[in-house]
């Protein structure tokens, strides 16, 4: 039996890492189970704003954080500089589904899953289409996600993640379709970036080679996935209701670095939040290793 030393050991050697439930973070993490090391991480599974709150409350060590909410605890946080979850134009996951065309919406229903995509909406309403409809919360476990239900009394509903593919790609017919990283693509001619990869500063100060480490062994999960798109593909059509011919063409639109193109549509996608009232001011952007 161990004892409570040897516990305390284990607790400490283990590395709480977020882990995104929607099918945009598989590739980040499907290689890390090809690596060594494994046994250092307990990956802990939810949607964005859990993983949000869980990360700005010490719930995990290290974990991706919905941009938006990066910009209100940039003073908690450090960002991981290689890794993001990016699209430069279509995203295909982050979707407006509307009975009406998009210029005349007035109501319309949010996922309580994302803070990000909630900001980028009403930014690109207000900024691209001079519009100020009202918002409400969807309840995103009532029905089972029954797409008509959420659309009553409603113009239109925000989803992200799996539900949006499926809403998408599923029947639609008489609906309106409207892709988040496109219409910000039109708005600004830049990228989007949807979520940062962060750790707790106090974490970084006492174990900052490990967090290095973590971003090393996300990469290599990405590098091992660009490696092997066939068994990534017929992997994840095991796990998702989705065919590996979907799969695979929304793969090729995900990206996840962070380059200085990705960086610039960061800081004008903080700029127009405050512009809305969505964000206090644009922050500093801080990385590990710096």
């Amino acid at each position: 039996m161990a004892s409570t030393r040897e516990k305390e050991d284990l607790q400490r050697a283990t590395i709480r890492i977020g882990h995104f439930e929607f099918l945009n973070g598989y590739p980040l993490y499907y290689g890390l189970e090809r690596g060594a090391g494994w046994n250092c991480f307990q990956l802990v599974s939810g949607v964005p704003t859990r993983l949000n709150r869980l990360l700005l409350e010490g719930g995990l060590d290290i974990g991706p954080i919905s941009s938006i909410e990066y910009a209100a605890h940039a003073g908690e946080l450090l960002l991981l500089p290689r890794i993001s979850i990016t699209a430069d134009g279509a995203v295909d996951s982050i979707r407006l589904i509307s009975r009406k065309p998009i210029e005349t919406v007035t109501a319309v229903g949010l996922t309580a899953q994302s803070a990000t995509s909630v900001v980028l909406l009403e930014v690109i309403l207000e900024q691209a289409y001079g519009l100020s409809p009202r918002y409400d919360r969807l309840d995103d476990a009532a029905g089972g996600g029954d797409l008509a239900a959420q659309l009553a009394g409603r113009d239109a509903v925000l989803l992200i993640g799996d539900r949006a593919l499926e809403a998408h790609y599923g029947d639609t017919r008489g609906l309106y379709s409207y892709d988040l990283g496109s219409e910000w693509k039109r708005l600004t001619g830049l990228p989007m970036v949807f979520a940062l990869w962060a750790v707790r500063r106090s974490f970084y100060r006492e174990r900052p080679e490990e967090t290095l480490e973590v971003q090393d062994r996300l990469l290599y999960s990405l590098e091992y996935c660009r490696g092997h798109w066939d068994e990534v593909v017929a992997a994840a059509a095991g796990v998702y209701p989705f065919s590996e011919e979907l799969l695979r063409s929304y793969f090729r639109r995900l990206r996840y670095d962070l380059t200085d193109e990705y960086r610039r549509g960061l800081t004008e996608f903080y700029r127009r939040a405050a512009a809305v009232g969505a964000a206090a001011a644009v922050p500093e952007l801080e990385f590990v290793g710096g």
